[in-house]
């Protein structure tokens, strides 16, 4: 099915750039016209969307391997909810939708997706009984990864709004903060795993002190950016009501 999809949405594009370039004969006129014609748009951002998921799914086989199936499940009850809060999120900055802010939408999505994954799976070897180096270590290389799109994301959305003032990057900025903290508190337990098994063969008593140092850490710092992102988008463009349930539920 995916294998039919991806070949047919290739080949379709592949058409219209065809098309395009045969019709205007130029690079600029050809380009104008990919850009203005609403076919061509669908075209190209439906191409867009399977190279999004065939990245995605090339970078599931590299750091993860084939999923559990407790796994899908979590994708599926993630996402439902993910994809409905974002875009409630979206209509506080409705007037500044633009094709980058359904760009940002979609890398939002994708980094959410596989910092679900990465938590399942650090969850899933705190349990397991055997798990191979290369699993290790492919754990170990997504959350590195993970963390420096973080980085990266939080560090581009706060110049901007910096630079140029509020706007819908703060939405974007608060997301990337979020799943900073919650990978952060992932790559702790992690660590604390590592150690009991290398340092007290699986039994280590005051493991369960340091888990509940870190989560507790973990809840205040999501709570504390609830509250900057409230106090933000209530100062410039009203109440966030999409957040208030997430807010309440960081603070108790």
């Amino acid at each position: 099915m995916w294998g039919r999809y991806s070949l047919a949405s290739t080949a379709v594009t592949g058409a219209v750039v065809a098309y395009a370039w045969q019709t205007r004969e130029q690079f600029y006129p050809t380009v104008v016209y990919l850009v203005t014609s609403k076919l061509c748009v669908l075209c190209l951002g439906n191409q867009a969307v399977v190279l999004t998921l065939l990245a995605g799914r090339s970078a599931k086989a590299l750091f993860l391997g084939p999923l559990r199936e407790v796994e899908v499940e979590l994708l599926h009850e993630n996402a439902r909810y993910a994809v409905t809060e974002t875009c409630l999120a979206l209509t506080i900055f409705r007037e500044e939708l633009t094709t980058r802010v359904f760009a940002l939408f979609t890398a939002l999505l994708f980094a959410k997706v596989f910092h679900w994954l990465a938590q399942a799976r650090v969850e899933h070897i705190e349990h397991a009984e055997r798990v191979s180096a290369l699993s290790h270590g492919r754990l170990a290389a997504l959350m590195v990864w993970l963390w420096l799109l973080d980085g990266v994301a939080l560090g581009v959305c706060a110049a901007l709004c910096i630079k140029q003032g509020p706007s819908v990057l703060l939405l974007f900025g608060f997301e990337f903060a979020i799943l900073g903290v919650a990978l952060c508190a992932a790559a702790s337990r992690y660590a604390l795993y590592a150690i009991e098994q290398r340092r007290f063969e699986g039994a280590w008593p005051a493991k369960s002190a340091y888990v509940f140092a870190i989560d507790f850490v973990a809840e205040v710092l999501r709570f504390a950016f609830y509250v900057v992102f409230f106090t933000i988008v209530f100062t410039y463009y009203g109440v966030p009501l999409h957040i208030v349930r997430e807010l309440w539920s960081s603070y108790v």
